[in-house]
């Protein structure tokens, strides 16, 4: 299993608010992406909280023998939120802060992958050439098309397409939503922050990592955000479950 990472700050942000996190441990392996809100430098602060919070109680969790990776994923988001909402009173510049965020727990010798998500940063999954959101966007825009109110196309160009419904810090509880699937060999993950995708499309992307493969596309598609307006830090892991012996050509 092979990791590709990379934050940027886009070309428009004084501050990259955005914060991710490359962890195994045993069997385990842990990536996750945060894209930090709120005034000054509490963006930054929000979105750090929660990945040093995630990086410190996944390692005390595994080392006790019976980590259950969702019950892991609810358990520290909690964590993550109390301490984003604790900083937030205490401290008057990081008032209302909060934080997206967007996880993958993979159970190695299981060969299951767990994924959580609040907010609009987004976890896909890229298997036989075809490339699926496996997260669902927290977005007002999103809750409109769900209901069939607008288009994606209308979606795109809404004047609140960035207006998020869930967040870390943003209540006293805070739900993120689990998803299960198996790790097959081959299959390759994207941990983004909105900084590419409000960029970038899922086609583009798909197009992108097909040619360079994983390794050579985190740049790439990075630059991509940036050619196309920058207006945003870009966050990227790409995890790559390539068998030894398989020829990249995805």
């Amino acid at each position: 299993m092979n990791v590709f990472f990379e934050t940027n700050k886009g070309l428009m942000r004084e501050n990259n608010e955005d914060s991710f996190i490359v962890e195994e441990y045993g069997d385990f392996c842990l990536y996750a992406v945060a894209d930090g809100m709120g005034g000054h430098k509490a963006g930054e602060v929000a979105s750090s909280i929660v990945i040093d919070e995630m990086r410190k109680y996944f390692v005390t969790s595994v080392i006790k023998k019976d980590f259950k990776p969702p019950l892991f994923i609810a358990e520290s988001v909690k964590l993550s939120n109390d301490k984003i909402r604790e900083e937030s009173f205490r401290n008057e510049e990081c008032f209302g802060m909060g934080t997206t965020l967007a996880m993958v727990v993979i159970d190695k010798a299981q060969k299951l992958v767990y994924v959580g998500n609040i907010g609009d940063s987004r976890v896909y999954l890229l298997r036989n050439k075809e490339l699926r959101q496996i997260t669902c966007d927290h977005t007002y825009v999103n809750e409109l098309m769900k209901e069939g109110k607008i288009s994606l196309e209308e979606a795109k160009t809404h004047p609140k397409r960035n207006v998020i419904t869930r967040a870390l810090g943003s209540e006293e509880f805070v739900h993120a939503d689990i998803f299960e699937l198996d790790l097959l060999d081959g299959d390759i993950l994207l941990l983004c922050t909105d900084g590419l995708t409000t960029h970038v499309s899922d086609y583009r992307i798909l197009e992108i990592i097909n040619e360079y493969g994983p390794s050579q596309s985190v740049q790439k598609l990075i630059q991509e955000a940036n050619d196309n307006g920058g207006t945003d830090n870009i966050t990227i892991i790409i995890v790559d479950n390539m068998i030894r012996g398989e020829t990249d050509d995805r």
